[in-house]
């Protein structure tokens, strides 16, 4: 798994929306820290458009990852507006008190997390540093209740009907997700792409996609990570014993259905 990460660190130039978040995440994240007293907050990753918001007067940051290789090539050094540091932790062992911070934000979190235990594991570690009144805030990758499939994919790829690589390589590996237990292992992502024999070099010059941006599905080749998308209500179900929902928002984006952005408070 490391050997993923580190590969995916070195790539994350060429990743673009909605793996990663856009203006429209990035603006409403910022509107709800703007609802938030915060003295701690807590930034599970590195993601720089996270860790560079316009963070409230008085906030300090703290940002943890498990991969050295991601925080040396990702982490956004001297462009964050807050006092912040980076610490090497799991996310289900967070290194921080019980009721100490007010905010808990993430990117995608839960995509590298397979079933009901992982998620469990990291809700539940949330939701023992989470203040009483604290919130988190999370942008989920969910899979459609009605699934796709695969041929459907790659239909609207032939015929033009996708807006860039990362959306379709997101429909693909949702396409092929199995149960929220067993999610999808990247490495069959990349046998799907291999095997339909798409045209790379068409992509490029019919799309004006970058190839850079499509070769960054040759990190799935030999991998051995799994990806978990569960559908919204999978997701509902495995955060209820833990948070609230204070709000749930649906981006104005192609594949924005599928990446909501939830508010939540802890349960006590």
């Amino acid at each position: 798994m490391s050997d993923h990460w580190d590969q995916h660190a070195r790539q994350w130039e060429h990743i673009g929306p909605p793996l990663r978040p856009g203006p429209m995440d990035v603006a409403h994240v910022e509107r709800l820290l703007g609802e938030i007293d915060i003295s701690q907050a807590v930034l599970l990753g590195v993601t720089p458009e996270l860790a560079r918001l316009r963070w409230p007067k008085g906030a300090r940051l703290a940002a943890v990852d498990r991969n050295p290789g991601m925080v040396a090539n990702i982490w956004p050094h001297d462009m964050v507006s807050v006092p912040a540091v980076t610490v090497l932790g799991e996310w289900q062992r967070l290194p921080f008190g019980n009721n100490s911070v007010d905010v808990v934000l993430g990117d995608g979190c839960y995509t590298l997390l397979v079933g009901s235990r992982g998620y469990d594991a990291l809700s539940r570690e949330v939701n023992r540093v989470l203040r009483p009144d604290g919130h988190f805030i999370m942008r989920f990758f969910v899979r459609p209740e009605r699934p796709e499939s695969p041929a459907n994919v790659l239909d609207d790829l032939r015929h033009s009907r996708i807006g860039n690589f990362h959306i379709f390589k997101w429909r693909l590996a949702m396409a092929l997700h199995e149960s929220f237990v067993s999610g999808v292992a990247v490495a069959d992502v990349w046998k799907m792409w291999k095997t339909a024999g798409v045209d790379a070099d068409a992509l490029v010059r019919d799309l004006g996609w970058s190839r850079s941006a499509i070769d960054t599905i040759d990190v799935y080749r030999a991998s051995d990570a799994r990806y978990s998308f569960a559908t919204v209500k999978e997701l509902r179900a495995a955060l209820a014993p833990y948070f609230r929902e204070v709000s749930c928002h649906f981006p104005n984006y192609e594949l924005g259905d599928r990446c909501p952005i939830f508010l939540l408070a802890p349960k006590r």
